[in-house]
C-alpha cells in the first residue's frame, strides 16, 4: 500500500481563486495565475483538483516544463497542443488555417505535406497559440496549465509572457506553477503581478491540524484514529510538505513500523526514528536500493540525466543489456520512484523533483561528477552530428561534470543549428548561454564564433538593443583575445544590425570603427563583410548616385559577394545580392530579380528558410509593379499561410494592401489593413506596422478624403515615420496625389519637387513616388517638360512599372498633341488607356489632366474625356475633381453632364458619352425601332422634345443616321 491523500486538504482559498479565474476565462476577461510554492507543497495537486472541476465545462489543456532528457524546446506547449489534437477538440476557423501551420513544430500533424518550412519568431508563435487557444475557448472557456515553469527554456518563457500580456478579452484562462528560487519563470510572475495581468498565490506549508487531517486522508481513516507518535513526528518532520508527509507515511509502511490494525485503523510495531530531510532521503534511498546494487546504479545514473530520461540513452551510459534495463525501470515503477512519461514516447520520469534530487543528495561530489561525464562522453562517441537537443543535454552533463568550456562548445552547435532551422530566437537564447560558459583564453576562436553567431540570431529575431548591449559587454575580451580583423567583422556585424532598422549614423559609426581595424593581413572572409556593410551605408548616404566620384558602393559589394559565393559564406552572399537586387532596379528588373533568384538558390542549398522567404517576397512584388497583377504575390501569400510563414505573410499581404490602393480595389486594401495592424502592433513589427500605416495614408488619399489623409499621416510620424524610406511613397502616392484630386496643382507639384529631392539624395526601393510618372504628366500639362527631358526619362528603368507607365504615355500625348502630331498623340493616349486599365483613379486623373491640355492645344476628344473622368470622380465622391471636369466644359463651351435622378441607371459607357438619363430612356427605345411619336407618347413628351433627344444621340454617339443609331441602341441597351 502507499500512502497518497485523495483529496486536497486546507486550499479552499487557493481552489476558490482559481475557480474564479476559470470563470473570468469563460466570460472573456482573461487570467493568469502563478502558482508559486517549494518543491513537495502541493502545487501539482491544487492545479490538478482547479482543473478536474473546470473539465466539466472547460476545454482543459496541460503541459509540463522539464530540463531532462534530451531538452525539447517549448515542450509543455507542445505537450498541451498535443493533448488537444488527441481529444479531437482542434477547431477549423478558416483564420486559423495558417496558424496551424505556423504551429507545425509543436504538431506535426499540421505540417502539410510538401509544404516548404518557413520558421516563424518566437512572437509569431505565441500569437499562434493565442489566436488557438481564443478558438478553443471561445464558447466555454479554455485553461491551459504550464506545471513546473521553473524548469522552462528560454522560449517557453517568451512565449508565456506575450500569452500573459495579451489575455485580456479573451476566453483563455493561464495557470503555472513554479518553484519560488530566483530565475526568470519568478521575475516573469512578479512582473505579471506589478502590471496587473496576472496573480500570483504563494502555497504556504500546511498547519498541524491540516497535517493530521492530510495523514487521516492518506491511510483512509479518521485523525483521532492514528497513532499519537505518528501524528507527532508528521508535525516535527515534515514541515507541513503534503509530500514529505506521503513519503514519512511511505517510508513507515514500507519498513513495517506502521501496519494496519486488524479491528480497523493503524498501529505502531516499533519506535520511529530519523529526521527530515534525512528521512524523506532515506525513504527514497531504501526504495532504490530494494532494486538491488545494479538497478540502484542505474538509477542514480538516470537521475544525473535529469528529473525526466531516454532509456535508450540510459542503457548506452549504464551498459546494462535491453531486458536487464526494463526489469529494473519496471521495479522502480513498482517502487513509485518513476513512471512512464506519456507525452512524449519511450521516456520516463521521476515520480517528483524531490525523489531525483534526494538520489543525487546521496551520491558523492566526484560520483555525481563522473557519471555526467561518462553520459556526456557516450552521447558525444554514439553520435557525432548530435541533434540541437542531444547538445542542450551534454552540455547539461559537461556542466555537471565541472567543465564548463565543453558545455559552451555543446551550446554554441545547438546555436548553430538553431540558425540553420531559422529559429533566430531560440538561437539567440542557446548562444548567449554558450558565450557566458566559454573560455576565450582557452579557446579565442570558438568564443569569437560564438559571440558573432549570437550577433547575427539577435539581429535575425530583431533584437537589436540586446546586439549592442553584448558587444558592450565582451569589447573589452574581445580588445585583448582577438586579432583586429576578428574584432573588425564583430563591429560589422553590428553595423549590419543597425542598418537593417535604420539606424544609420549608428551603422556610420560602428563601419568607421570596422575600417580602421582593417590591416593588410586580414583574410578576405574578415573583410568582406565590413564591405557588404559599408556598401550599404554609402548608398544610405547617397554617396553611392550614378557618375559621383565616391559612388563605388556597387562595385564594393559586388565584388565582395563574388568573394563570399567563392569562399562558400551564404550569409555574406546573400547580403550582398540584396543590396546589388536593390541597386539594378534603377537599371532594370531582370537584372534585380537575377539578383534576387540567385538569392533563392543560395538559400536553397545552404537551409536559410529567411533569406529564401526574403528573395522570393521581393520578386513577386516586382512582378506586381511591373504588370499591375497580383497573380504573383496571392500565389507567395497562399504559399506563405500554407507553411505557416506569418511574418512573411504579412509583409506580403502589405505589397497586396498596396496594390488594392492602385488598384482602386479600397474595400479589400481597407479589410487587410484593418486586419494587419493590430497583429504587428502585437508582435512588436514596427518596420512593418509603418508601412502598413503609410498604405493607411494611401487610401484616405485615392478616396479623396483629405482630413482623413492628416490625420493617418499624423499616426505616421508618431510611429518615427517622417524620416524613413517611405517618405518618397507618403509624398508622391499620398500628398501628391490628394492635393491633384483637390485641384491644389501648387501643392501636387510642391510635393511631388520633394519626393524627387529624396530620391536624389539616395537610392530608393520604392518608385512610384512620382519622379517615374506622375510628375512627367503634371509637368507636360504645365509646358514644363520637352520631348527631350519626357525622353531621357523614359529611359530609365522605373518607368516600366506599369503605374509610372500610365503617366508616361499620358505625357507623351500631351507633348504629340500640342506638337500637332495627331495621330501619334492618340497611338500615345491608346498605350496610357491600355497601361492605366488596372488603375481606375490613375486612368480618370490622367484623362482630366490630358484633357485640359487637349482643350488649351486644340486636338483629341477632351469633352468626351472630360465626361468620363467627371462620371468616374462623381460617383467615387470626389467633388473638387468632378467639379474641375464640368468647369472646363464650360470653359469650352460645351455643355456640362447634369445630374438628374435615375442617372446612375445610365451604363457607365454611356455616361461616359456624356447621354443623360432621359436620353438613355430615349435610346431604349430606338433599340426597339420606335419612331419619335411611340417615343414621346410613352415618355409622356413632345415629338419635337423626342425629336431634339435623338439628334443630340446622334452626335453623341457619332451615328451618321437614325438606323446605325438604333444599331448602336441594340448592342449598348441591355
Amino acid at each position: 500500500m502507499h500512502a497518497n491523500s485523495p483529496t486536497v486538504v486546507d486550499r479552499d482559498d487557493e481552489l476558490e481563486l482559481l475557480a474564479e479565474a476559470v470563470r473570468r476565462g469563460r466570460d472573456h476577461r482573461g487570467a493568469a495565475v502563478f502558482v508559486v510554492g517549494e518543491a513537495g507543497i502541493g502545487k501539482t495537486r491544487l492545479v490538478t483538483e482547479a482543473a478536474d472541476r473546470a473539465r466539466s465545462r472547460t476545454a482543459v489543456l496541460r503541459g509540463r516544463c522539464s530540463r531532462a532528457g534530451a531538452p525539447i524546446a517549448l515542450r509543455p506547449l507542445a505537450e498541451a497542443l498535443l493533448s488537444l489534437v488527441r481529444t479531437g477538440l482542434t477547431p477549423q476557423d478558416a483564420e486559423l488555417q495558417p496558424y496551424r501551420a505556423a504551429l507545425s513544430p509543436l504538431v506535426p500533424e499540421w505540417r502539410r505535406p510538401g509544404s516548404p518550412h518557413q520558421p516563424e519568431s518566437l512572437i509569431v508563435l505565441a500569437e499562434a497559440i493565442l489566436r488557438l487557444l481564443a478558438a478553443v475557448g471561445r464558447d466555454h472557456g479554455c485553461v491551459l496549465v504550464l506545471e513546473d515553469l521553473h524548469d522552462a527554456d528560454t522560449e517557453t518563457i517568451a512565449v508565456t509572457e506575450y500569452l500573459v500580456d495579451n489575455l485580456a478579452g479573451l476566453p483563455v484562462t493561464l495557470v503555472a506553477t513554479l518553484r519560488p528560487g530566483a530565475g526568470a519563470a519568478l521575475d516573469l510572475a512578479h512582473q505579471c503581478r506589478r502590471h496587473q495581468t496576472g496573480s500570483v498565490v504563494e502555497l504556504r506549508p500546511l498547519t498541524d491540524e491540516a497535517v493530521t487531517r492530510l495523514a487521516a486522508a492518506c491511510l483512509d481513516t479518521t485523525p483521532e484514529a492514528l497513532p499519537e507518535p505518528v501524528t507527532r513526528r508528521l508535525h516535527r518532520d515534515a514541515d507541513g510538505t503534503p509530500l514529505i508527509v506521503e513519503e514519512l507515511l511511505d517510508g513507515m509502511i514500507s519498513t513495517e513500523a506502521l501496519r494496519p490494525a486488524e479491528g480497523g485503523g493503524w498501529q505502531l510495531t516499533r519506535e520511529l526514528d530519523t529526521t527530515v530531510p534525512a528521512t524523506l532521503a532515506r525513504s527514497i534511498a531504501a526504495r532504490a536500493d530494494g532494486l538491488g546494487p545494479q538497478g540502484r546504479a542505474a538509477l542514480d545514473t538516470a537521475a544525473v540525466l535529469g528529473r525526466s530520461f531516454s532509456p535508450a540513452l540510459l542503457q548506452t551510459v549504464t551498459g546494462l543489456d535491453y531486458r536487464g534495463l526494463h526489469i529494473h525501470l519496471r521495479a522502480a515503477v513498482d517502487a513509485r520512484l518513476i513512471h512512464p512519461d506519456s507525452g512524449y514516447g519511450d521516456t520516463y520520469v521521476f515520480r517528483h523533483a524531490l525523489t531525483a534530487e534526494a538520489l543525487l543528495a546521496g551520491l558523492l561530489p566526484g560520483e555525481r561528477a563522473a557519471l555526467a561525464r561518462r553520459a556526456a562522453e557516450t552521447l558525444e562517441a554514439g553520435a557525432p552530428e548530435l541533434s540541437c537537443e542531444l547538445h542542450e543535454l551534454a552540455a547539461d552533463l559537461r556542466r555537471q561534470a565541472g567543465d564548463d568550456h565543453e558545455a559552451g562548445l555543446h551550446l554554441a552547435a545547438a546555436g548553430l543549428q538553431a540558425i540553420g532551422e531559422g529559429l533566430a530566437d531560440k538561437a539567440a537564447a542557446l548562444l548567449e548561454r554558450s558565450v557566458e560558459l566559454l573560455d576565450p583564453h582557452r579557446d579565442r576562436t570558438a568564443w569569437a564564433d560564438a559571440v558573432e553567431s549570437l550577433l547575427n540570431a539577435l539581429t535575425e529575431s530583431g533584437r537589436i538593443e540586446r546586439a549592442f548591449a553584448l558587444a558592450g559587454s565582451v569589447a573589452a575580451t574581445a580588445a585583448m583575445e582577438l586579432d583586429p580583423g576578428r574584432r573588425a567583422g564583430l563591429h560589422a556585424r553590428l553595423a549590419w544590425a543597425a542598418a537593417m532598422v535604420g539606424r544609420w549614423e549608428q551603422a556610420a559609426e560602428l563601419l568607421a570603427a570596422a575600417l580602421a581595424l582593417l590591416t593588410a593581413a586580414c583574410t578576405p572572409e574578415q573583410r568582406i563583410p565590413v564591405d557588404i556593410v559599408d556598401g550599404y551605408v554609402q548608398v544610405r548616404d547617397g554617396r553611392a548616385t550614378p557618375g559621383s566620384a565616391a559612388g563605388r558602393a556597387e562595385e564594393l559589394v559586388r565584388s565582395a559577394t563574388d568573394t563570399a559565393i567563392r569562399l562558400d559564406l551564404p550569409v555574406i552572399a546573400c547580403q550582398g545580392l540584396q543590396l546589388l537586387a536593390l541597386l539594378a532596379r534603377s537599371r532594370g528588373f531582370d537584372e534585380a530579380d537575377a539578383c534576387l533568384r540567385r538569392i533563392v538558390s543560395i538559400a536553397d542549398r545552404h537551409g536559410l528558410p529567411l533569406w529564401r522567404a526574403r528573395a522570393v517576397g521581393r520578386l513577386a512584388g516586382n512582378h506586381g509593379l511591373l504588370s499591375g497583377s497580383t497573380d504573383q504575390l496571392e500565389h507567395v501569400h497562399e504559399v506563405y499561410l500554407r507553411s505557416g510563414a506569418i511574418t512573411s505573410a504579412h509583409q506580403t499581404e502589405a505589397s497586396l494592401a498596396l496594390l488594392a490602393v492602385l488598384r482602386g480595389d479600397y474595400g479589400r486594401a481597407e479589410c487587410i489593413t484593418t486586419r494587419c495592424e493590430p497583429v504587428l502592433a502585437r508582435l512588436g513589427h514596427t518596420g512593418d506596422l509603418t508601412y502598413v500605416r503609410v498604405i493607411d495614408a494611401m487610401l484616405a488619399a485615392h478616396r479623396g478624403r483629405p482630413r482623413e489623409l492628416a490625420r493617418k499621416l499624423a499616426e505616421y510620424r508618431q510611429l518615427g515615420g517622417e524620416h524613413s524610406e517611405y517618405t518618397p511613397i507618403v509624398l508622391g502616392l499620398c500628398e501628391a496625389v490628394s492635393a491633384l484630386l483637390e485641384e491644389d496643382r501648387p501643392a501636387a507639384r510642391a510635393a511631388l519637387a520633394a519626393a524627387r529631392a529624396w530620391d536624389e539624395g539616395r537610392p530608393t526601393t520604392y518608385f512610384l513616388g512620382g519622379r517615374h510618372g506622375l510628375e512627367l504628366l503634371v509637368a507636360a500639362v504645365d509646358a514644363d517638360l520637352d520631348p527631350e527631358g519626357l525622353d531621357e526619362a523614359a529611359r530609365q528603368a522605373p518607368t516600366r512599372l506599369r503605374w509610372n507607365l500610365q503617366f508616361v504615355h499620358f505625357a507623351r500625348a500631351v507633348l504629340l498633341g500640342r506638337a500637332g502630331r495627331l495621330a501619334e498623340a492618340a497611338d500615345a493616349l491608346a498605350s496610357a488607356l491600355d497601361a492605366a486599365q488596372p488603375f481606375p483613379l490613375a486612368r480618370h486623373l490622367g484623362l482630366r489632366l490630358t484633357a485640359e491640355a487637349a482643350l488649351a492645344d486644340g486636338w483629341g476628344e477632351p469633352s468626351r474625356w472630360l465626361r468620363t473622368a467627371e462620371e468616374y470622380f462623381h460617383d467615387a465622391g470626389i467633388a473638387p475633381a468632378a467639379s474641375a471636369c464640368r468647369s472646363l466644359l464650360r470653359q469650352a463651351g460645351l455643355p456640362a453632364t447634369q445630374r438628374r435622378s435615375g442617372h446612375t441607371r445610365v451604363p457607365q459607357g454611356l455616361r461616359g458619352r456624356g447621354i443623360t438619363a432621359r436620353e438613355y430612356d430615349v435610346l431604349v427605345l430606338l433599340a426597339l425601332r420606335y419612331g419619335n411619336t411611340d417615343i414621346a407618347r410613352r415618355l409622356f413628351i413632345s415629338p419635337r422634345t423626342a425629336e431634339k433627344h435623338v439628334a443630340s444621340l446622334l452626335t453623341k454617339t457619332d451615328s451618321p443616321n437614325r438606323t446605325d443609331l438604333c444599331d448602336f441602341a441594340v448592342r449598348n441597351c441591355p
